[in-house]
């Protein structure tokens, strides 16, 4: 297996623990749990993310200033401050888990499609 693909592999794993942190954030009862999901969970699983999407891209010969990797950085970052605000708050509805959840679909979409700042500005 090639450092890409070992690369890759912890870059999934990340996401999937972001992911999971973040629905137990929202599904445990007991807020001291909510807070650990957050704290020992989803945040240490987004910084791997982050590592392993920014040695990803180093290895694909990207920049780190294209608007696909600011894009996703921003949108990742925004989905972690409204999931910790929700925690803190004690903020559990279906709209508090869309706003934490939703800024993934366009991380998501992000990497998928790749947009550069030369596709979008003349």
């Amino acid at each position: 297996m090639g450092l890409y693909q070992v690369v890759l592999t912890l870059k999934f794993l990340g996401a999937m623990g972001y992911a999971g942190g973040l629905v137990a954030s929202f599904v445990s009862a007991d807020p001291r749990e909510r807070k650990r999901a957050v704290h020992r969970i989803a945040s240490p699983s987004l910084l791997a993310t982050w590592c392993a999407g920014y040695a990803l891209a180093a290895l694909g010969g990207y920049r780190m200033s294209e608007l696909w990797v600011v894009g996703g950085l921003a949108l990742s970052v925004a989905s972690n401050v409204i999931l910790v605000y929700c925690v803190s708050r004690d903020r559990r509805g279906r709209g508090a888990f869309s706003c934490a959840a939703l800024p993934l679909a366009g991380v998501v979409g992000l990497m998928v499609l790749k947009p550069t700042w030369a596709q979008v500005l003349p």
